[in-house]
């Protein structure tokens, strides 16, 4: 794993690439100004806590989940060339007003505005043949436990006490680009809502010249023919209870077979590609289904390998909950518009970092994978305190 404090190559360490301004230069102001008009947000009278300043806010507590509202507002103030000697830091209740004043819907519309797939035809781990490598997959955040957040979102069973577990918790769902770990799409509900409708209300997302891989409860008839008609390839991975009809055997193993969908969903039968294999440490047979039907476009050997990359999301997912939360990996944020804010800020972060990590590994020739989230994100944190890190607050 490469140290971006460190630097790889001879005249110039990787540090310099997460230089201040990583979060500008990721959402420009231009973007934010333009999105906070476009929502009403523009103060009408002047403000200590202008919107523009509340949403680099919100993103600088992803920063420094350990730091209080006031403690993360007097180092962004500082970064805002605004720290200086006899400025007052405003009060934990001003900054949650002006949250509540700049709303989650800002936020997602600015986010959805910048993030997209990064790897270039150079990007190191990024692809299989022509195939970009893309995954999706859901899980759970957990968030502080108020009676909005309950009410809103609401919270696992438990076989003890009152049969509820302590915190509420929504059901997230995003769609990742595997070589760089950079979300291109991403959906967010409450605990109850079906992780599997979230991922497919992202289809929308996929592009033709995608391999997207998924685990083996995404499947369904339906689901995949929704997917198919994307115009990106398939890898997922299937139950054993699946019963497609085998029509060929292909010469490196696997077999072209037919499904049958159930006959009330209305659906004709369909052809795929079946790959069944065993780990050499386990007994457990998997089996992979994918719409590249050619096996000399890809081999059963080289997917079958290939399949267990889907674990990069996995990667990406603990790097926002184990790097960009707290220690007790929970939420902020105590109302359920102030959670979605806190969540499109988490993927924001996590992208403007993740951009720095791809510049960096693309200039060096290596792999991002090669280069440690956790130590970009203290290089980031560690310059977002010099004065210059935000251009200055103009206002308007």
């Amino acid at each position: 794993m490469v140290d971006l404090g460190l630097g790889v190559r001879e005249g110039g360490g990787l540090a310099d690439r997460a230089a201040v301004g990583v979060l500008t230069r990721t959402f420009p102001v231009e973007l934010v100004d333009r999105v906070i008009d476009q929502y009403w947000r523009r103060e009408q009278r002047t403000r200590a806590l202008p919107a523009r300043l509340v949403f680099y806010f919100t993103l600088a507590l992803c920063l420094f989940p350990n730091e209080s509202y006031r403690s993360t507002m007097k180092i962004l103030m500082s970064a805002f060339g605004r720290g200086g000697q006899g400025y007052r830091v405003p009060t934990t209740g001003s900054i949650g007003d002006a949250r509540r004043r700049l709303g989650s819907e800002p936020m997602e519309t600015a986010v959805r505005a910048v993030i997209r797939p990064r790897a270039c035809r150079e990007t190191i781990g990024a692809w299989y043949g022509d195939w970009l490598l893309t995954a999706v997959d859901g899980t759970t955040f957990t968030v502080p436990d108020t009676e909005e957040n309950d009410r809103e979102f609401g919270r696992p069973g438990s076989g003890r006490g009152e049969g509820k577990t302590a915190y509420p918790q929504i059901q997230a769902a995003c769609v990742v680009e595997l070589g760089t770990h950079a979300v291109f799409d991403a959906r967010m509900d409450g605990y109850a809502a079906a992780e599997t409708m979230l991922i497919e209300e992202m289809f929308s997302s996929l592009r033709p010249g995608m391999l997207v891989l998924a685990d083996r409860h995404i499947y369904s008839s339906r689901r995949w023919a929704k997917a198919v008609d994307t115009g990106a390839d398939l890898l997922w991975r299937v139950t054993a209870n699946l019963a497609p009809r085998p029509v060929e055997t292909l010469s490196d193993g696997s077999c072209i077979a037919e499904i049958t969908p159930p006959r009330s969903s209305g659906q004709p039968s369909f052809r795929l590609r079946l790959i069944e294999y065993r780990l050499p440490w386990t007994e457990e047979v998997y089996r992979l289904v994918t719409t590249i039907l050619d096996p000399l476009l890809a081999p059963a050997k080289e997917l079958a390998a290939l399949y267990h990359e889907r674990w990069d999301i996995e990667g990406f997912l603990k790097q926002i909950k184990s790097v960009q939360l707290n220690t007790e990996k929970i939420f902020r944020s105590k109302s359920p518009d102030g959670v979605r804010q806190e969540f499109w800020a988490h993927l924001a972060v996590h992208y403007a970092t993740m951009c720095v990590q791809v510049d960096a590994a693309d200039h060096a020739k290596l792999d991002p994978d090669r280069i440690s989230h956790k130590n970009t994100v203290r290089v980031i944190r560690s310059r977002i305190w010099a004065p210059g890190s935000f251009p200055p607050h103009a206002q308007r």
